[in-house]
């Protein structure tokens, strides 16, 4: 009876947890007794594995490990207790608990200690420190066949472990987010365009032949939070040069731009997150500078058998500062578990102004993660 008694007991307390929890109430809980709509008060994480405070009418009430089974706030995290080794002593604290299901994921943090715990099925409870964390997430999800060896990914900190173990308690088996550097090379086909509100009567009617040039880079792709949406940035340069002939029975016009251009791109990324090829967009916006920016215009006039070149004082015709946007489109192939290989079709596009022309371009490019 009193075997049944403690299970009625148990059931109740778990049911009562839940209910707090869906209720986004801070809680206390006992091995009997649960306390929910209360207010606790939020120390340092360094705190919060040693002690919890309850504020209450009187002032404030401190609660051990000793004391109580298990606390949580209203936002989520939920400490347990634990008795776990601390500098060769066995000692009740209280464990962060960053993912809950077939195997929980513990942390803890003391001076000079940080370390994580994994719990599964309540039989192995075994503490993972930096040298054989990889070994212990891979003896303990042995019946999960993980590809592209996302384990060697995972590094050693709160995001990257919660990241893998939620995987395996969702049955995810997906590309870990991870971050990149590489390098670029591509195509790039920039066009000039002049704005209908450039008031200039050399101006007037022209009209440029695109500039194909090389391009090359690098770059860096940054996961945000534990999603497939990333931050793409990186550092582009191209070489571009311009021009244009316009005529008249009276004189000749022309305009010669030669730019070498500076781009750097800051995309929201989302990468389709299946374990072959992978699709990916990207949009974002997009800083221009021109390292160099050399725009001429000369008037060529024919007075019988003279003829006399002129060069006409102008504005810049490129502003040395540009910011436009970027949109694209790719697809990438993992090589291994880390170098990765892509393609991508990416739109600039930079306006101008009254004074400016404004620049777009299209780009093929390759891309190489190491």
């Amino acid at each position: 009876m009193n075997k049944i008694k403690s299970w009625i007991i148990a059931a109740i307390l778990i049911l009562s947890i839940q209910c707090a929890y869906s209720q986004k109430s801070d809680y206390i809980a006992t091995d009997s007794l649960l306390t929910y709509g209360i207010k606790l008060m939020e120390g340092t994480a360094k705190d919060n594995a040693q002690f919890v405070r309850l504020k209450s009418k009187n002032g404030e009430i401190r609660y051990s490990a000793e004391q109580l089974t298990e606390y949580g706030f209203k936002n989520g995290t939920v400490y347990l207790s634990k008795s776990i080794s601390v500098s060769g002593q066995i000692k009740k604290v209280f464990l962060e608990r960053l993912e809950h299901g077939k195997i929980s994921l513990y942390y803890f943090t003391a001076k000079g200690i940080k370390t994580y715990f994994l719990e599964k099925d309540s039989t192995i409870f075994v503490e993972i420190s930096k040298d054989d964390f990889r070994k212990h997430i891979l003896e303990n999800t042995s019946d999960f066949e993980w590809e592209a060896e996302q384990v060697q990914l995972v590094k050693y900190n709160r995001k990257s472990l919660s990241k893998i173990i939620s995987m395996y308690n969702n049955g995810n088996n997906r590309p870990f987010p991870y971050p990149r550097f590489g390098i670029i090379a591509g195509y790039s086909r920039t066009s000039l365009g002049v704005s209908t509100s450039v008031s200039s009567e050399h101006l007037n009617g022209i009209s440029f032949t695109p500039s194909s040039s090389a391009l090359f880079g690098v770059f860096a792709d940054l996961p945000i939070e534990k999603s497939y949406f990333s931050l793409n940035t990186g550092v582009n340069v191209t070489k571009s040069g311009f021009s244009v002939n316009s005529s008249t029975p009276q004189s000749t016009i022309d305009v010669v731009v030669n730019t070498t251009s500076v781009n750097v791109p800051v995309l929201l990324r989302y990468t389709l997150p299946t374990l072959g090829w992978r699709p990916f967009i990207d949009a974002g916006g997009s800083y221009l500078y021109h390292l160099t920016n050399k725009g001429k215009i000369y008037e060529s006039s024919i007075d019988q058998t003279t003829v006399t070149i002129d060069e006409v004082q102008q504005e810049t015709l490129i502003s040395r500062s540009m910011v436009g946007y970027s949109l694209g489109i790719g697809l990438q192939r993992n090589l291994d578990f880390r170098r990765i290989a892509a393609g991508e079709l990416r739109f600039n596009q930079f306006p101008g102004n009254d004074i400016t022309f404004q620049k777009t371009q299209l780009e093929i490019l390759v891309s190489f993660s190491f």
